[in-house]
């Protein structure tokens, strides 16, 4: 005999959760109000928040699933009824419910006509015609309509998607998988509001585990000059070169000294971080170059007419503490036009008295003093007392990158030994 025992649970876990659903629905107006004297009223911005985006992020999730499917189900109907097959409207109604499914539905859906079209028609013809349908079918809503009608709608990684229709599967059953998406939608949104369940969005979320800074970090590291430049480039394809040096190359060698001073980086790994970090500098002046010269615009670009001499602005640059702030400083030539503004930047072992000897002797227009934190700060105060002291012409800039405190303490800090400006 067969045993009913598990059958007549799992049905009856089904048609538990089908109800529960169904009366949370009804009642949801109630359960929110519980749900937030729960909460407290002290967080009550915080919830009703946390609320408004679940709402939203299943809403837009769901009907832009009923869409696709919809879309799959109107197909599959259509097809079935040009090839003959058996109630081919009922077909298409099914395939349309099953695909709420996840993983499993779309097959089943495609498995059933084409089991009975092996049994009705002479042949294999008319299978494969539905199999291959089905196939182009899915492929269609996978690589293009489903990236684009979901976005970011759900904001839940496939692989956490994955793992809790796994779990939601083992605690409700096949009710658990078609609610798997919801329930871990609200799970990530919930937990992006609770401080203690943080964890929970970047295991399951599916935004970017590392900023891109620390990212590229990590890669200079680990030596990985390849994955570096891979980030690089990705960077770039949404961003401009300014941004790249703002917003990646400066926050990863201020990472590195922040490290350093910790003693959590070693001198090694530090020299590994620089010199990777300018290797993909150079790198990337070197695409820009091949660039400009490339077939498609030789017969467009045309070379600029020199700048005449009085409208060249020399400038020479001196990184106040260490190899990070020299790469800095050759980032920012590469900002510049070289053509108009030259930048000689100096080597971080010049001592303060071989810099204002070259200063005296150049003439530059300009001399900018980098100093990324932390640190620096002394050490540009000393420079600038120098230079000032020998250079009274000379316009004296510094840069404080990567600096989060107060902007007009730095100011005070360093114009009070005459640095023209700060930024």
């Amino acid at each position: 005999p067969v045993p009913t025992g598990p059958i007549v649970e799992r049905v009856a876990g089904a048609v538990l959760a089908i109800v529960l659903v169904i009366f949370m629905l009804i009642q949801r107006e109630e359960l929110r109000n519980r749900l937030i004297r729960v909460s407290g009223y002290g967080r009550l911005t915080i919830t009703t928040k946390a609320m408004e985006e679940a709402g939203q992020k299943i809403s837009h999730y769901l009907l832009a699933q009923l869409l696709i499917n919809s879309g799959f189900g109107l197909a599959m109907g259509v097809i079935l009824f040009f090839l003959d097959v058996p109630y081919a409207l009922l077909w298409g109604f099914l395939a349309t419910m099953l695909r709420f499914i996840p993983y499993v539905g779309p097959w089943a859906a495609a498995l059933l006509p084409t089991a009975l079209s092996l049994a009705y028609f002479p042949g294999w013809m008319t299978s494969l015609i539905i199999v291959g349908s089905f196939l182009a079918i899915e492929l269609i809503i996978n690589f293009f309509l489903e990236p684009r009608l979901y976005g970011e709608s759900a904001g839940v990684s496939e692989i956490a998607v994955l793992v809790m229709a796994a779990f939601w599967t083992w605690l409700w059953g096949p009710v658990g998988l078609v609610l798997a998406t919801p329930l871990t939608v609200c799970l990530v949104v919930f937990a992006k509001y609770v401080p203690e369940m943080a964890f929970v969005t970047v295991l399951l979320s599916d935004a970017p585990a590392l900023e891109t800074y620390v990212n590229f970090y990590q890669r200079m590291l680990a030596n990985d000059q390849d994955e570096g430049e891979e980030i690089v480039e990705e960077y770039l394809q949404t961003h401009s070169i300014t941004e790249l040096c703002d917003d990646v190359f400066i926050p990863a060698l201020s990472r590195g000294k922040s490290d350093r001073r910790r003693d959590q980086l070693s001198e090694k790994d530090q020299k590994s971080v620089h010199d990777n970090t300018r290797a993909i500098l150079e790198d990337l002046d070197d695409r820009q170059a091949a660039a400009k010269k490339s077939p498609e615009k030789k017969t467009e670009s045309v070379e600029p007419a020199a700048p005449p001499p009085d409208q060249v602005f020399q400038i020479f640059a001196f990184p106040a503490d260490g190899e990070a702030d020299e790469i800095a400083l050759l980032a920012l030539a590469k900002l510049l036009d070289s053509r108009r503004y030259p930048i000689d930047v100096a080597s971080p072992n010049m001592l303060a008295a071989e810099v204002v000897a070259l200063i005296e002797e150049k003439q530059p227009r300009l001399v900018c003093i980098g100093a990324i934190t932390p640190g620096g700060l002394v050490q540009a105060r000393y420079l600038c007392k120098r230079i000032r002291a020998r250079c009274a012409d000379v316009k004296i800039l510094v840069g404080r990158w990567n600096f989060s405190g107060s902007l007009e303490y730095a100011q005070a800090s360093l114009t009070s030994v005459c640095a023209d400006r700060v930024v």
